[in-house]
């Protein structure tokens, strides 16, 4: 796969901070663990009804859809898990509140994750942020933008693993 928007994954598969908090005398690593092709074809195929993800999104799955050092998948084994885990929140909270196909890229905690939609038409889609806690002093549940393409949301967050800041 030619890798034309999730260009710094592509080009720091393995990051060692020599600055900041993750570099106080201890060696941390951090690396990243793909998906195969076949495996994001058949989150296509239960997802986005057959139709292929938005490249960025693509790229994101094959270089870093089973573990990246960016994203928290919460405790779940698989991107099907993750997606399931909220559907079924979702549902269990009888929140119909994404109507629109949309893919779930982080999960810190089961009632607020962060996502993309599928049905925008772009090739590198805006990151939204969704939070169903109704113990927040927020209106209940939201959904914002976060104003970035998903390449620059990742990128922003792997330049703050790099100088040793926790990218979360």
């Amino acid at each position: 796969m030619e890798i034309k928007y999730q260009t710094a994954l592509n080009n720091n598969p393995v990051i060692r901070p020599t600055t900041g908090d993750f570099a106080n005398g201890r060696n941390y690593s951090f690396s990243l663990k793909p998906l195969t092709i076949d495996d994001i074809v058949n989150l296509e195929a239960t997802y986005n009804s057959g139709n292929q993800f938005p490249p960025s999104l693509r790229e994101l799955l094959f270089l870093a859809g089973q573990r990246c050092y960016v994203l928290d998948y919460g405790l779940n084994d698989t991107q099907a898990e993750m997606q399931e885990d909220v559907r079924e929140n979702l549902v269990d909270r009888t929140l119909n509140i994404l109507t629109r196909p949309y893919f779930v890229i982080d999960m810190h905690r089961s009632d607020a994750f962060l996502f993309v939609y599928l049905d925008e038409g772009v090739n590198d889609p805006l990151v939204y942020q969704a939070d169903l806690d109704s113990n927040l002093d927020l209106d209940y549940p939201r959904i914002m933008s976060l104003q970035a393409s998903l390449s620059s949301f990742v990128n922003a967050r792997i330049a703050s693993l790099q100088s040793g800041l926790n990218p979360f």
